[in-house]
């Protein structure tokens, strides 16, 4: 059977909740909406604000024996250079610290701090030096560019294609940005396409998963995309692929579950 899994999120109840989600906009840099709060996607460090009843006031977890700080919710990185960096993001827009820097020799070494929000809940950043403390360039994909001559048109139909808000933060000029719940990014760019032709073929761009290949195509379908080849089932996996009005080629795929 595959993943069933595919996050999971830590749930604070907050005593006011407007100025929790500022604080964690405004001063950690988390993409906050009415659902959730999130860093680096639902992947990262994902978090549910809930405003607490009235007369209760929220109860951050106590230290563990020998500790002098209690841990809510506890976040990783790669290296050393990208929690230095966490952290004087952090502390350049007036976050409060728990807990300063701090290498502990016998566990990797480990580094780490903690910061604490406006109702005492801490957490904590930190990880070992990993093998690629050499590399500047992080072994991630951030974002996936499209080109597209039509923004609005584009932004609509990919946001009803994958179910995503359009939101009017995330416009810059030419560009739109969707974030992805893995933590990537799906940029639209039409920056200089008013005269460029559209190509008449190209290769896949983009794979999404679909839970259902039948509906995803009658959607795909539904949204103004083409159908430029049809569902193949495989073995192991089933998948279609759809061009958009721009050239730009996607493929929808669903794995087969073994029984």
């Amino acid at each position: 059977m595959g993943r069933q899994i595919g996050s999971s999120l830590s749930v604070l109840a907050v005593s006011d909740i407007a100025r929790s989600r500022q604080y964690y906009r405004e001063v950690l840099g988390f993409n906050v909406t009415d659902w959730w709060a999130e860093r680096d996607g639902l992947n990262g460090m994902a978090l549910k604000l809930h405003q607490a009843p009235e007369g209760f006031r929220p109860v951050p977890n106590p230290p563990e024996s020998g500790a002098d700080t209690g841990i809510d919710v506890q976040g990783y990185t790669e290296t050393w250079a990208g929690l230095d960096s966490l952290y004087e993001e952090f502390k350049s827009k007036g976050a409060k610290f728990a807990r300063e820097p701090v290498i502990y020799p016998d566990f990797g070494p480990w580094k780490e701090f903690v910061v604490e929000d406006p109702d005492g809940y801490h957490l904590a950043f930190g990880g070992v030096d990993g093998g690629r403390a050499h590399c500047s360039i992080q072994s991630k994909i951030d974002s996936a560019i499209l080109w597209v001559r039509n923004l609005e048109r584009a932004v609509d139909r990919y946001s009803k294609l994958m179910g995503l808000e359009v939101r009017e933060e995330d416009r810059y000029g030419h560009l739109h940005l969707f974030r992805l719940d893995n933590g990537t990014h799906l940029m639209l760019d039409s920056n200089g396409m008013d005269n460029v032709p559209v190509p008449e073929r190209g290769p896949l761009l983009l794979k999404l998963d679909t839970y259902d290949i039948e509906r995803a195509k009658r959607e795909a379908v539904g949204h103004g995309f083409e159908v430029v080849l049809d569902i193949q089932k495989l073995p192991s996996v089933s998948y279609f692929n759809i061009r958009d009005e721009d050239g730009n080629i996607i493929m929808i795929t669903q794995n087969v579950v073994q029984s």
